[in-house]
């Protein structure tokens, strides 16, 4: 009876264990649904955090992210390109996006490889997935919560800490 009993225990916590490792193809369906976000962001040289909010949609042909505050503007990743469109002062830019080697976009528009020569992806918790560029760059950390992609953190290049706050649409 009791080894009836420590087995079923055995079992039933191997399958709560095995349900929350998080894998990369639940990582990369996550980063193609639609969000609403909070992004916070936080420069060490002024300890200043700054925060804006918006929506992120995906579509066929691209990506589509409109801030809705503090200033509205509205960005629009189709093909090689990145549209960026600043509400307010009603002025357009257009980027070519292999130009500017933009690593958290190419990751968000071409998924994560765990056979990638550009990067190596660490899964440091059941919960996180990291992704650590070869070229020394900062990391990008995908948290998850019930296997729902929940955070995404990151530092930019001029060394500002972000927080991306997701909720699906």
């Amino acid at each position: 009876m009791i080894y009836l009993i420590s087995s079923l225990f055995y079992i039933l916590s191997f399958s709560i264990l095995a349900d929350e490792h998080i894998s990369l193809s639940l990582l990369n369906s996550e980063l193609k649904k639609n969000y609403a976000f909070t992004e916070r962001s936080l420069n060490q040289s002024d300890l200043k955090i700054e925060s804006s909010s918006g929506n992120i949609f995906f579509d066929p042909n691209g990506i589509t992210v409109n801030v809705l505050s503090p200033f509205e503007e509205n960005y629009r990743v189709e093909g090689d390109f990145l549209e960026i469109y600043d509400v307010f002062l009603d002025q357009k830019q257009t980027i070519n996006i292999r130009e500017a080697n933009i690593f958290f976009l190419d990751l968000l528009i071409n998924g994560i490889d765990k056979n990638s020569s550009e990067y190596k992806v660490n899964q440091t918790h059941n919960s996180v997935i990291e992704i650590i560029p070869n070229d020394g760059s900062a990391s990008i950390k995908f948290f998850f919560i019930d296997k729902s992609l929940n955070l995404i953190r990151y530092k930019d290049s001029i060394g500002i800490e972000h927080g991306i706050e997701l909720s699906p649409i």
